[in-house]
């Protein structure tokens, strides 16, 4: 059994009923598996999860890492507000980044909302977090975080038990609303907090192995790495709140610690004022992802303070460059950018493709759904790109305030109908809205690129706000199923 297998039995064995998530790598596949519901972003699908909660349904949300800064806003708040029956927010993070435009760390969330963060290292580790996460939830009325990595939905057990857990069908308790949102944040810290502290302390799912007389705490992957190295080994699984008196023993104990976690130094930070401690802030870790031969090599410089680690900048050139597909139907439109004098902001998926050689259609590209509120900022008129599965996600927000504050930039849409990056999935159409919102002009692709070049100028010469949808049908599309 896989981890994603094992994330799947525990969603059943938890009767998790509402399932809902945003695609992106590592966490399609194990989205689909879960039959999760799509949503059109990661705020909406945990609002929904939280609804379901408040009227006694288990929920569940899958997302990948930047998802989480969209999530934040009602994760945060749902931390001192409450809820019913138990939510999970499943988090994958892309540690590389192989197919994101940031490398972050989920776990800082977890301070920064308030709440439980289970980092597991196995699957058989996924399945018991995910159950004690829901156990969680439930006993302190609040959502608990589980982070995965692709290493860890891929590694595999020859065997993991069902354990059914009893659902509650508890509800939402109005008597919250007793409480301002101070009193409920003084609650939180002093009661709420408090035993989560304690479940941290007393959880079987932290393991500690003694081995002489250096040691080493890890949690995720990597403490499925540190195994059999003859040392003593702390693995966590719980990276916040952190089990305070377990840690203090296991490094009083020790002569000597090592740190490993992947990508930032996230519990080794929290441990750093102490001397014993070493990792990736003392230079015997690298940043990022870690392999065992990290591990190995600290483990024989452990002595001492090392220089930060030097790291060699990954190019494109190196790791290669996965460009605009032969058959693309956009390429004429984005080589028609290219020629047209006017600044273009692009958005997350497939038009991040064609930001390099031979096309250099974008200037910029932040995060998705940003590009109609980028070019908004824009000394003059621009352009901003998207897909239509952008401008569903948060693109139409910027569109909106584009509308409203009479902004003079043109919105170029990719209407493929899919997700195309993150595996087809349906993206909603949202024609008639825009039409309804701005001038709109439709161009069927694929097209000669002057045909294209000329659509182009003549929005362009056009004052204010207005949209361009260029449709195209995606050729990698041909056998994919839609979720």
């Amino acid at each position: 059994m896989n981890g994603l297998e094992a994330a799947l039995q525990a969603a059943e064995d938890a009767a998790v009923s509402v399932r809902t998530y945003v695609p992106g790598y590592p966490i399609t596949d194990l989205a689909q598996a879960l039959s999760c519901q799509i949503s059109v972003n990661e705020k909406v699908a945990l609002e929904i999860a939280l609804g379901a909660s408040a009227t006694g349904l288990r929920s569940l949300v899958v997302v990948k890492q930047v998802g989480m800064n969209l999530l934040a806003d009602p994760l945060v708040i749902s931390a001192t507000h409450g809820i019913g029956s138990g939510v999970v927010v499943l988090v994958g993070d892309d540690l590389g980044p192989r197919r994101s435009q940031a490398e972050m760390d989920s776990r800082f969330y977890a301070p920064l909302s308030e709440l439980p963060l289970l980092d597991p290292s196995s699957p058989g580790l996924l399945h018991a977090s995910l159950l004690e996460a829901y156990t969680l939830s439930e006993w302190l009325r609040i959502p608990v975080m589980v982070r995965v990595t692709s290493r860890i939905l891929a590694a595999r057990e020859e065997h993991i038990p069902s354990r059914p857990l009893p659902t509650t069908g508890q509800r939402f308790e109005k008597e919250n609303w007793e409480l301002t949102a101070k009193g409920r944040h003084q609650r939180h810290h002093d009661r709420i907090m408090a035993f989560a502290q304690e479940a941290s302390e007393s959880s079987p799912l932290n393991q500690v192995q003694i081995s002489g007389d250096v040691g080493i705490i890890a949690s995720g992957y990597p403490a499925d790495l540190v195994q059999g190295l003859g040392v003593s080994v702390l693995a966590l699984a719980y990276s916040h709140p952190l089990p305070e008196r377990l840690l203090r023993r296991f490094i009083d104990g020790h002569r000597l610690i090592l740190v490993a976690e992947e990508p930032e130094p996230f519990i080794e930070s929290i441990l750093s004022e102490n001397p014993k401690v070493k990792g990736k802030l003392t230079g015997h870790l690298p940043q990022g992802a870690l392999e065992r031969s990290d591990i190995i090599q600290a483990l024989e410089k452990l002595e001492g303070r090392r220089d930060k680690m030097l790291q060699a900048y990954e190019s494109v050139a190196e790791r290669g460059y996965e460009g605009v597909c032969p058959d693309c139907p956009f390429r004429p439109l984005f080589s028609a950018l290219a020629k047209v004098d006017a600044p273009v902001a692009g958005d997350a998926g497939c038009s991040i493709r064609a930001t390099r050689e031979p096309f250099c259609s974008a200037d910029v590209a932040y995060g998705l759904g940003s590009s109609a509120a980028v070019a908004s900022g824009f000394s003059g008129k621009g352009i901003a790109l998207m897909g239509d599965f952008a401008l569903a996600h948060s693109g139409l927000a910027g569109l909106i305030n584009a509308v409203w504050q009479k902004r003079d930039l043109l919105a170029v849409v990719l209407k493929n109908d899919v997700a195309a990056m993150t595996g087809f999935q349906e993206a909603p159409d949202l024609s008639g809205v825009l039409e309804a919102l701005l001038p709109t002009r439709f161009l069927d692709l694929p097209a000669e690129e002057e045909v294209v070049e000329a659509a182009l100028r003549k929005e362009l010469a056009r004052r204010g706000p207005s949209a361009l949808v260029a449709r195209g049908r995606c050729v990698m599309k041909k056998d994919s199923r839609k979720n």
